[in-house]
């Protein structure tokens, strides 16, 4: 229970000062941990680190602002603490897929890294923005992709990884219409919430995206393969989930696996 609060006052704390550089030792002394515990905390619930935390969290929502206003490219880098343009980009892309001029063009992959919330003793996530796109779209298929080979290309490096997710929504956009949303649900999974009512449609699609399997991209002068799968199932509506990007993710019909 201890842990739950701290935990808890972290999260709290990273949300109300989200558009400033705090530090990890500013985050600790607000939750009432030591900076190796919080960091330790991070690891062991999310999988990942304070930081990580931090960057997602704002991509997330410049992504949203991108789309939402006609703030310049500039001027969102220096609201969320971005010294120049460039750094500013590189984060993007490695939450969005894309840099943030192709996202305003909607060539991007929708973020579900909305906030950990701690109610009740349960750790939630509600992406409303998934669960919108959901509600509109009943009984609809949806088809997901992960990248099968990303191990081997996050040993080759993390930038390269980075690429990889790019190739992945760059060919899934190549036969994606603008009836079509875009999530990244996972690390390295994609969702495209369709309009389709027939399993055929959405079979075309995954087929066609994974059609690509195997063409290389890249890499500092290095050509890497890249591989998908593809599995396809009507939506699912998981209002109640404490994380509907994953359920989404667990929920479409494996029966569909290309």
């Amino acid at each position: 229970m201890e842990k739950y609060y701290e935990l808890k006052n972290a999260l709290e704390y990273i949300e109300a000062h989200i558009f400033e550089n705090c530090s990890q030792k500013e985050i600790a002394r607000a939750a009432c941990v030591s900076l190796s515990s919080l960091q330790k905390l991070f690891r062991y619930v999310f999988g990942h680190s304070v930081n990580e935390y931090i960057t997602k969290r704002k991509m997330t929502l410049a992504a949203a602002e991108l789309m939402s206003s006609s703030i310049s490219i500039s001027e969102l880098a220096s609201k969320y603490g971005y010294r120049s343009t460039e750094v500013f980009s590189r984060a993007f892309r490695r939450v969005n897929c894309c840099l943030p001029s192709s996202y305003r063009k909607g060539k991007g992959a929708q973020s579900t890294f909305t906030p950990w919330m701690l109610h009740e003793g349960d750790i939630i996530r509600q992406s409303s923005a998934l669960i919108e796109a959901i509600q509109n779209t009943p009984n609809c298929f949806v088809v997901c992709f992960d990248v099968s080979n990303m191990e081997f290309i996050n040993e080759i490096s993390r930038d390269a990884g980075d690429l990889a997710l790019m190739e992945t929504v760059r060919r899934i956009h190549t036969y994606a219409n603008n009836k079509m949303q875009i999530f990244r649900i996972g690390g390295d999974a994609f969702s495209v919430i369709t309009p389709f009512e027939n399993v055929e449609d959405a079979e075309r699609l995954a087929s066609a995206v994974l059609s690509h399997n195997g063409e290389k991209f890249s890499y500092k002068g290095e050509q890497i393969p890249l591989y998908l799968f593809g599995w396809f199932g009507r939506n699912t509506v998981v209002n109640d989930s404490p994380d509907p990007a994953r359920t989404l993710h667990d929920c479409v019909n494996r029966n569909g696996i290309i």
